[in-house]
Formats: C-alpha cells, structure tokens, sequence
C-alpha cells in the first residue's frame, strides 16, 4: 500500500462509479472499463482500488477524481481527514510534492522542511495562504494538518525542556535584565528546532523569559509579606496571591513553546508588520474603516501580505485594505514578541476608542481622520502617522496632494483632508 493514502475509500469510488452522472443529466453509472479507459489505467487496477487491495497514487487519484467529476478529497475516508498530516492532505487533494513545488515556486528541499518538520520559509510571509490555495482548503484545514506532523509534536516537547531550563538558569538571576546569553546551548538548539537564526530566537526569548521575571518578582514579593508581615491577614492574602502568580507563571511558561510555533509559522516581515500597525491605529478593523493602499506602503510590500491576515479589494478603482478577524489577533497576540524582534519600530497604539468622551480619553491619540469617496458608503480612513507627515509637509508647500487611483487625489491641507474626483471635492469627516 503507498505510504500515506491508507485513508483511500475504496467503498467512495466504488459508489461514485456506479451511481455516475453523464452530462446529459442522466444517472447511468459506469462499468469498471468505461472508468479505466477514462484515466488510462486497465479494468484489473479499477476493481483494486475498489476492492482495497491496491491504492491509486496522487496522480491517479486526480484522474479518477476528474473523470468521476468530483473533487480528490471525494475519493478519501473523510471521516479521519482530522488525523491527516499534510503529506496526508496533499496527497488526498490528488498532488505530488513535485507539482506542489512547482505551483509554489520553492525549491524541493524548502517544501520538505514544511512538510515534514512544519518549518514555513523565512521569506515567504504568505506562504500558508499559497498552500491552502493550491491545496483548494481553508487555512484552518491545513493548520490543523501541519499540528498532526510527528516532528510538531517532538519539537514542542523538546521546546518545553529547554524553555524550563532557560527559565531556571535566567528568570531569578539578579542584576540587570539581559535575557539569556547568545551562546547558552539550550538557545542554539531552540533556534535550531525552528529552523531560525540563534539572534532572532534570543530576542523572542529575551521577551518571553522577561515575561515570566515579571511575574517572579511578583511571587517572591508575596512570599515576602506572607513571611515576615505582622499583621495575619496580610499574610493570608499575600500567601494566596503567591500561590495563584505561581500558578500564572507554570501557565505561561507551557504556553511558550505553543507560541513560538504559531508566531515562527506567521511572523511577517517587518514592512508588512508595519503596514499591520497602520491598519490596527487607522481603526481598519473588520467591519470599520478601510485605508487606501497609496496611503500604506510599497506594492511589492502589498502584494505579499497574506490574504488571511489583510483583505485588499478595489472601490471603483482606488485600491484599499482592511485588517482580518485573525490579522487584528495576529497583531494582538504577537504584539510584544515583533516589539523584541524589530527593535525601535512602531508598535501598535490601544487606545481605548470605545472610551471617547471620558476623561481618560482625552490624553488618548486623537481618532484617525475619515474620508468619503463619491458613491460609496464604505469609511475610510488615514494612518495617524501617514496624516502627521502630510500635514507638516502641507505646513511647508500649503497643501500637499497625494494620489490615490488614477482618477482620485487626497489633498491635506490647513484644515482636513479631501478627496478630489476630476472637479468634483469631498471633504472628511472629521478633523485630523
């Protein structure tokens, strides 16, 4: 039997087969010839793979799939596709890894280290979203894929041992906060286990271990007052806090290796980061504004955001994006971690926006500034620090134009930004 098709249905084929629809509508099933002329294979191979004492390989799974007019998955025991690891899900979606390579544009050696060590391509920041779509599945699909390749499981285990370790060695260390040295052995062989430079981990892990020394000096000054404070009921209360931090502490060290998995599978570049942070302090959140691409960054910058973090779509011919569900949790989730690795870059602002109006909100940033576009109810908005450079040059020129098709300009000047269609001027909304 070929190795990874062990979930073939022979029962799938044999009922796609028999209960065939022609293209004239009509349900006249196919004898185990017809099929067998159709994909170029001999009657004897057909009732084999129905019978389950032979297992089509990628390539003939696509033509049996192609004639039947149905897709390759059709043909698997769907029933355990939760157990598949990606070799599994590709070679059920009827493809070899050579096809695979060739429709990605990597070399065969980078996509054997995604498939089977789940290390994603440095420089590829939309590279999951390419494989599901050659793929022809949801992203979810193929993560849950890439989480049942054996090496996954390995590596997190292993990154579990060295993280505690690390945290023994670094966390409690008094003096000045450094993270962990950039020869400690433990570091290399984390790097290493995610296919990552030794600097780019001891940063990250710089973050992470920081983290959890925040949360120890927390535990040792409860257990101090638990120790030493006269009064009984301090020490109860500051007994109990020691204990729930303790309990905070072994979470989040657990939760470590999880988190560099997901974070080494997703990181973006630091360009695209920015463009992230551009969306998130624009309020180009789901079902808030939208921000003209000219606005943001470089096409080529652009053209690699991963569809699943940024969605991109024209107004009439003004380019613009918008933030995800999962690019606003990306940025979230990972905020701190881009922080340690691209020092001296913008992060995010989070502000609370629902608080406008408070007294807390008003040493908050301002709002972003919004813009209409002629015939569209869709908002738009400016990056606050985008805005901030228009104005000072507008304070030098007057008034600074910036195009955003080939038919729309914004114009910024001593009052609020403007969009110009042809002779046609629209105002914002609000005030920068």
């Amino acid at each position: 039997m070929a190795r990874g098709l062990a979930d073939f249905d022979p029962a799938a084929l044999s009922s796609l087969r028999t209960n065939y629809i022609g293209e004239d509508g009509v349900g006249r099933g196919l004898t185990a010839e017809q099929l067998a002329a159709m994909v170029g294979a001999t009657k004897a191979q057909v009732l084999a793979y129905e019978n389950g004492r032979r297992v089509p390989d990628p390539e003939r799974i696509q033509a049996l799939a192609d004639a039947l007019g149905v897709r390759p998955r059709r043909l698997m025991d769907r029933s355990r596709s939760h157990l598949w690891s990606v070799a599994d899900l590709r070679r059920g979606c009827g493809l070899t890894a050579q096809r695979l390579v060739e429709e990605l544009g990597i070399s065969p050696k980078s996509y054997r280290r995604f498939e089977q060590q789940a290390i994603v391509p440095a420089r590829r920041p939309r590279f999951l979203d390419d494989v599901a779509g050659c793929l022809g599945v949801r992203l979810p699909v193929l993560e849950l894929a890439i989480d049942n390749i054996p090496a996954v499981a390995q590596r997190s285990q292993r990154a579990a041992e060295l993280t505690a370790m690390l945290a023994a060695h670094y966390v409690s260390r008094s003096g000045l906060w450094k993270g962990p040295a950039a020869e400690d052995v433990e570091l290399l062989e984390l790097a290493a286990l995610y296919g990552r430079p030794p600097q780019r981990l001891r940063r990250v892990m710089t973050h992470q271990l920081g983290e959890l020394r925040h949360m120890m000096v927390r535990i040792k000054r409860e257990q101090v007052i638990a120790e030493y404070d006269p009064d009984l009921p301090r020490q109860q209360k500051a007994s109990s806090a020691a204990e729930r931090w303790e309990e905070m502490y072994e979470r989040e060290l657990g939760a470590i290796p999880f988190r560099l998995e997901e974070f080494h599978r997703t990181c973006q570049p630091s360009d695209a980061w920015q463009v992230l942070v551009d969306l998130h302090d624009a309020d180009a959140w789901p079902e808030g504004s939208w921000v003209p691409s000219a606005l943001l960054a470089r096409t080529d910058t652009l053209t690699l955001l991963p569809p699943s973090l940024v969605a991109q779509r024209l107004f009439d011919d003004v380019p613009a994006a918008q933030l995800t569900r999962r690019g606003l949790n990306h940025l979230r989730k990972f905020r701190g971690l881009y922080a340690a690795l691209f020092p001296g870059i913008r992060s995010p602002r989070l502000s609370n926006r629902s608080s406008r109006g408070t007294a807390g909100a008003a040493r908050s940033p301002a709002p972003p500034a919004e813009l209409s576009l002629p015939g569209r109810s869709e908002r738009f908005a400016v990056p606050p620090l985008t805005l901030s450079k228009l104005v000072r040059q507008s304070e030098a020129k007057g008034v600074t134009d910036t195009r955003l098709s080939p038919t729309v300009v914004m114009r910024v000047g001593a009052q609020r930004p403007a969009a110009t269609v042809g002779s046609e001027e629209l105002t914002g909304d609000e005030s920068p």
